[in-house]
């Protein structure tokens, strides 16, 4: 944990936090600062948004998760805003029962982990409920990818005979996608397993989300694509795989949203491709282990691409 000390005096001298115990500090970067803490004598999270859109994230924020409130089921839920403060960008939240789904999937079986897996798909089908089809940019997506790459270029830790082939396959993916149109929705915008957190009650798995922003329309598999590549980074090894992911998990994440058109399945083979790429080399550069997982998927991602560009012919 962080020195709780390290959280801004000015704002804990707000009118209203006065009272307010910071037992924590969980995150202390340059976009914002996260602390658990006593608030009304419960716990509660506190999230100050920082930097030059923080008043935008923090506007996001706090309409994204009244809108979630509406909409979502006993099962699928997300925190509850308990007070918005748009002066100082600051959003006090109810805490989120049960553990990280991260957490909750390593300490499982294979069975109970697939279970966990399909309902955090049920859970983000519950939240999108709008969809409609909108043109898939994907010369965007591929441009910032290649300048990210290119800040590793002096990394010597770096395979760069693997990125450059891997930029290759991306680019063959992107000429088939770009302008293509694929399911948007109004979605979580960072799904993946420590956003997530899973309760038991009884024989139900109550699923809550926590750390939504987004509150405009993104391609749907994005999300998809972010909750499966960070599964693979825990996935077991094992051959049989989809775009580089471990099949039961794919399988088990993705079925709750039915049958996926040719363009959204290409539009999700490529976002696995980017954010692999992403893991591989800034993740990777920190935990040695990801990079060489992250290697294993990017080299079965590639070997798949012939075959998914082939059975996805009807988006040209």
């Amino acid at each position: 944990m962080i020195d709780p000390a390290k959280i801004s005096g000015r704002l804990l001298q707000h009118p209203a936090l006065q009272g307010v115990v910071v037992k924590s500090l969980i995150r202390n970067g340059t976009r914002q600062q996260v602390a658990e803490i006593q608030h009304d004598d419960d716990t509660a999270y506190l999230k100050c948004y920082l930097g030059t859109y923080a008043a935008q994230r923090h506007e996001a924020a706090c309409a994204r998760l009244r809108q979630a409130a509406d909409i979502m089921s006993v099962e699928n839920q997300v925190v509850r805003p308990l007070l918005e403060l748009a002066d100082c960008h600051t959003l006090i939240m109810s805490p989120a029962p049960g553990l990280p789904m991260r957490d909750a999937c390593v300490t499982a079986d294979t069975q109970r982990r697939l279970a966990i897996v399909r309902r955090a798909g049920e859970w983000l089908a519950c939240l999108i409920t709008a969809r409609e089809q909108r043109p898939f940019f994907a010369w965007k997506w591929h441009q910032k990818l290649v300048e990210f790459a290119s800040m590793f270029q002096s990394d010597e830790t770096v395979d760069a005979t693997l990125v450059g082939q891997h930029l290759v396959h991306m680019e063959q993916v992107t000429r088939r996608l770009h302008v293509r149109k694929v399911c948007h929705g109004v979605s979580h915008g960072d799904f993946h397993s420590e956003n997530i957190f899973v309760a038991e009650d009884g024989d139900r798995l109550i699923l809550t989300g926590i750390d939504m922003e987004t509150a405009e329309p993104i391609p749907v598999v994005k999300d998809l694509a972010r909750m499966l590549v960070w599964l693979q980074i825990d996935a077991e090894p094992g051959s049989d795989r989809v775009s580089g992911i471990n099949r039961p998990l794919f399988n088990s994440l993705c079925a709750p949203h039915g049958p996926v058109a040719a363009a959204d399945r290409l539009a999700l083979h490529f976002h696995i491709g980017e954010m692999l790429l992403e893991f591989y080399l800034r993740r990777g550069a920190r935990v040695p282990e990801i990079r060489r997982k992250m290697s294993l998927a990017i080299e079965h991602w590639m070997s798949s691409c012939a075959a998914i560009l082939r059975d996805c012919q009807g988006v040209d």
